[in-house]
């Protein structure tokens, strides 16, 4: 799990790097940007951090690049804290996290998530799954996925159905539904799991599964992911 949470935050760093980096410049003036960033501008700081910590355009400097990114982080930016997550994690080299610091990066990635940061929201719903960083709490990590697949993420999208399919009180119709969204959003899994599922459903309520499906695909379908 940790392992996947230090990939994502590598992969929004590099998307970080397109949004802020203004590569179609020859030259970023910094000292500009520091005076912005001295203002309490969050995304400003989150781009100094970005730049000092990759080593962007300007010399790395990585301690001053993760000053501005807390800073960022502190003053709400949710991509900010949950890059600063991973930077807690990824702060021991070659050993694997203390206790303590899994503890801070849970309630950075639990800010960032709540503040409608994407990776944040999967990434909260997958510990809340498993139950290894912070307790394990179904109910939050059905929440978080909803959340996530309500905002395009297909893999959610998923994982939202398979609860409303497999779980006792679960809702086969719904299921079925959301198997649709997945699968017009690319997922070939959705699409064969949503045949099977039809198998189990009475006509009637293959009737009624069809039609929440048209309307959760008109909805969801073809979600764009921000």
């Amino acid at each position: 799990m940790v392992n996947i949470i230090i990939l994502s935050v590598v992969i929004v760093i590099l998307i970080g790097m397109l949004v802020y980096f203004f590569v179609n410049r020859k030259k970023i003036k910094i000292k500009l940007l520091e005076e912005e960033a001295a203002k309490g501008n969050p995304a400003t700081l989150l781009a100094l951090g970005l730049m000092f910590y990759s080593g962007v355009k300007i010399d790395e400097d990585k301690e001053k690049g993760i000053k501005y990114i807390k800073q960022a982080a502190e003053s709400g930016n949710a991509q900010a804290q949950y890059l600063y997550s991973g930077i807690i994690l990824g702060s021991n080299e070659n050993q694997e996290p203390t206790k303590e610091q899994l503890s801070e990066a849970a309630l950075w990635i639990e800010k960032s998530a709540e503040g409608g940061f994407l990776t944040a929201i999967t990434t909260l719903a997958n510990m809340y799954a498993e139950g290894k960083i912070i307790p394990k709490n179904v109910k939050k990590a059905q929440y978080y996925f909803q959340k996530a697949a309500l905002m395009g993420d297909v893999q959610s999208q998923v994982t939202v159905a398979g609860f409303k399919h497999f779980s006792i009180d679960g809702n086969k119709k719904e299921a079925y539904a959301w198997y649709k969204v997945a699968e017009q959003n690319g997922s070939e899994y959705a699409k064969e799991t949503a045949e099977k599922l039809l198998s189990e459903l009475s006509d009637e309520d293959k009737l009624q599964a069809y039609k929440i499906a048209d309307e959760y695909i008109i909805k969801y379908g073809k979600a764009q992911v921000h």
